[in-house]
């Protein structure tokens, strides 16, 4: 099993992981969901972060099984103002269920920790759906702690089939 970074030769497998990330939390709310028919803007998203220059995909790749985990990273510099203001942000990340507690999850963490230290993160922010408690346990254990609760109120009330996508 290899950790490294995606490049745009991943993105088919990169899109499948992202789609079964999204399926997955379809279950916890709305604002999860995503128009599987809108594939090419979804990979046209997803290729964009694959090039962006303070965003690092990293992949757990299985080799003939293909990727098998996936961790989206991001670095962000806010105002030299605040205590700290260099964000590491951990955003989308899954193993796959049958390559799960074998330590891809922490060794996906442990790859984009340290390149967000090399880019001078200060601190490392996440979130983690509330009815995911073993994500929240996941992430407890690599040293995270709970400080705020991220609250969603969307705005759209009609089936969401509805919406231009």
């Amino acid at each position: 099993m290899t950790i490294r970074v995606a490049t745009p030769h991943d993105l088919n497998e990169v899109y499948r992981l992202w789609c079964l990330l999204m399926d997955q939390h379809q279950a916890y709310h709305p604002v999860f969901g995503y128009h599987p028919e809108a594939e090419f803007k979804l990979k046209r998203m997803l290729r964009e972060r694959l090039t962006e220059p303070y965003t690092r995909i990293f992949v757990a790749d299985a080799g003939p099984d293909g990727l098998v985990g996936l961790l989206l990273a991001t670095y962000q510099v806010g105002t030299s103002a605040m205590h700290f203001f260099r964000r590491g942000y951990i955003a989308e990340t899954i193993v796959e269920m049958p390559y799960r507690r074998r330590g891809l999850g922490r060794a996906l963490f442990g790859a984009a920790k340290a390149w967000l230290l090399a880019e001078g993160a200060d601190h490392l922010e996440l979130q983690v759906a509330l009815q995911n408690p073993a994500a929240l346990h996941f992430w407890q254990a690599q040293g995270f702690g709970i400080t705020t609760h991220h609250l969603v109120r969307p705005l759209f009330h009609g089936p969401p089939d509805q919406r231009e996508y």
